[in-house]
């Protein structure tokens, strides 16, 4: 395992850090509650990892690596904590010493594969089955990976554990920690998103707008809601070549990656007048449909779900209506993805960086929510169509609480009947559905960690009950696509990555042909 195979710089034991001061856990700037999702996070059923790998245009140097990392992630509380129980069960993260040399892995030239192209991707994949991090110490560690790949002359390797923080903030971290390469002592610039201001000026034109954005929510809500309830009580996705199962959480994994022009993505948003996660969702769809077509004979639809079809070992038999033809095998699926969703405010990368110096951090934690979105695996003869039914769904959820809702839930459940059960609980509904998508925003310039220019970003998670996860990861007008799969129920991620990537091509042409 890739965990196992790397040599550790040299191995000291920490130990916490004197936090008295009269008490057993310090005071309020030493010790801070652990977050219902970072509790659940921390239980053996929904123990999750997230990965991300940086490519580098130069090889790394470790002492400058090791000073990056102690004036900057170590300052972060979360990386310099680690989780205790009071003595009435209450968790809380606990301020103790770190030692970088116990974080950083340097794996040894035998444990990589130097004939493959793919090397570095192989290696992020075994960290899937590596040993749990140890948690009498700061749950975070860095793989140093000096071997030139296609894309970088060397490679960082982040694998930091989901009750530090949900993806969103983890990436904001990282980004705050680097500066612009054209102007260093700036931080990275991100797209500009809508201030409040302008939403509150957009919110109040009228009284009458309100009310019916109000009626439009609570509608939405409603709907929204019953479908998650329905997954609470077992509604299962169909089973197809890309559904999981219990215990696939703990299967081998692999990682593809391939690369995206966002101007391509503009191109075909702009086409049907969407945005570009509703691109990355319709071309997921669409990817998802021409790989399903490839294994028609592995497809298997439940009667109730398909509204009189049943597909079972490659033969279709009619029970109410008739449907023909190959490319119509997944046309009564369902398929549904999870995402999660930050449910509170999101500390700026100024605020990060400020608190980084010393200065006061906001509120983190893991406070997610997720919603769950149905992916539209239909046959259309127009590739667009797959980008308007994502819009539709977007449209809708964008109006709905379902996010909010999911997250008071899992406390509640937390509350009345302990972690354990909400860990049960979200384990099941995850289980219930087919995939997971996350859609990450990077710099819209090149930036560097200690003065080596980062190349591209590649981020992941492994731990879900799900055989597949789809992420994209924007940087400097590109986007990194990245497939996550268990590989002994998916053997073929490069196909359908290859499929995903098609799809956008064709969307691309159908958008360019009507003159976008």
């Amino acid at each position: 395992m890739a965990g196992e195979a790397g040599l550790r710089l040299r191995s000291i034991r920490t130990k916490r850090a004197d936090t008295t001061g009269g008490s057993d856990y310090g005071d309020g700037e030493q010790r801070e509650p652990v977050t219902p999702a970072g509790r659940m996070f921390n239980q053996p059923i929904f123990d999750c990892y997230v990965i991300c790998i940086v490519g580098f245009k130069n090889m790394i140097d470790i002492p400058t690596i090791k000073t990056g990392l102690q004036q900057t992630f170590v300052q972060h509380k979360r990386f310099s904590s680690i989780m205790e129980k009071d003595k009435h069960g209450s968790e809380y993260w606990v301020r103790t010493e770190v030692n970088l040399d116990d974080h950083i892995v340097v794996p040894l030239a035998s444990a990589m594969n130097l004939e493959s192209d793919r090397r570095i991707e192989k290696y992020a994949a075994g960290l899937g089955l590596a040993p749990p991090l140890d948690r009498s110490r700061p749950l975070w560690e860095v793989h140093v990976l000096n071997f030139e790949s296609a894309d970088a002359a060397a490679s960082l390797i982040l694998r930091l554990h989901h009750s530090l923080g949900d993806g969103i903030s983890l990436m904001s971290l990282f980004l705050a920690s680097t500066r612009s390469v054209a102007n260093p002592d700036s931080l990275p610039s991100v797209r500009p998103g809508l201030n409040s201001n302008q939403k509150k000026a957009e919110s109040m034109k009228g009284y009458i707008f309100l009310f019916w954005r109000m009626l439009i929510v609570i509608w939405c809500t409603l709907i929204e809601v019953g479908k998650f309830f329905l997954l609470l009580l077992g509604v299962k996705d169909s089973q197809t070549p890309l559904k999981g199962f219990s215990g696939v959480e703990h299967s081998p994994k692999s990682l593809y990656t391939g690369s995206i022009r966002m101007d391509d993505m503009r191109i075909v948003k702009n086409a049907v007048g969407g945005t570009v996660n509703d691109v990355f969702l319709g071309i997921i769809s669409a990817g998802i449909r021409r790989y399903l077509e490839q294994h028609a004979d592995e497809v298997s639809v439940h009667p109730s779900e398909n509204q009189g079809n049943l597909i079972v070992n490659g033969a279709r038999k009619a029970t109410a209506g008739k449907v023909s033809g190959q490319q119509k095998c997944t046309d009564f699926l369902r398929i549904r993805a999870t995402v999660l969703v930050n449910t509170r405010p999101k500390a700026g990368l100024q605020e990060l960086a400020s608190m980084m110096k010393g200065g006061s951090q906001a509120r983190w934690g893991n406070n997610v929510g997720y919603v769950i979105i149905p992916m539209c695996v239909k046959h259309f003869d127009d590739p667009l169509d797959y980008i308007r039914k994502a819009k539709e769904v977007s449209d809708r959820k964008k109006y709905s609480l379902e996010a909010p809702f999911s997250y008071a839930s899992g406390q509640l459940v937390m509350k009345l009947f302990g972690a354990k059960a909400a860990a049960n609980l979200t384990y099941r509904s995850v289980l219930h559905t087919t995939l997971s998508i996350s859609n990450m925003i990077g710099p819209l310039e090149e930036v560097m960690f200690m003065g080596n220019p980062i190349t591209y970003i590649v981020p992941t998670s492994y731990g879900q009950a799900q055989s597949l996860c789809i992420h994209l990861q924007t940087y400097m007008g590109k986007a990194k696509l990245v497939v996550t799969v268990a590989k002994d129920i998916i053997p073929d991620p490069d196909v359908l990555l290859q499929h995903i990537l098609d799809a956008l091509k064709d969307m691309k042409q159908a958008a360019c042909a009507r003159g976008h």
